[in-house]
């Protein structure tokens, strides 16, 4: 029993350590100035595409595309 509770405790331990390397590893990412500006270009982008998908524009083409789907079923034979 007693063998089983070391290997535990190391298994703890071990992650613990791993854990702690992670983050540590995560926060000088976190803090790097060019992976900074890269995220902030990457949020930019998503932001620009958001809106282009989301305007009345891209909605409009997203209901004309459907219709077009709609009479091309209606059109063709059915099996």
């Amino acid at each position: 029993m007693s063998a089983k509770l070391d290997k535990a405790a190391a298994l703890l331990k071990n992650g613990g350590a791993k854990a702690k390397a992670s983050g540590a590893k995560l926060h000088s990412l976190a803090t790097d100035p060019e992976m900074q500006a890269k995220v902030r270009n990457f949020a930019g982008e998503g932001m620009r595409v958001y809106r282009a998908v989301t305007s009345p524009e891209a909605k409009q083409a997203y209901r004309q595309a459907a219709q077009f789907l709609d009479k091309a079923r209606r059109k063709s034979p059915r099996r």
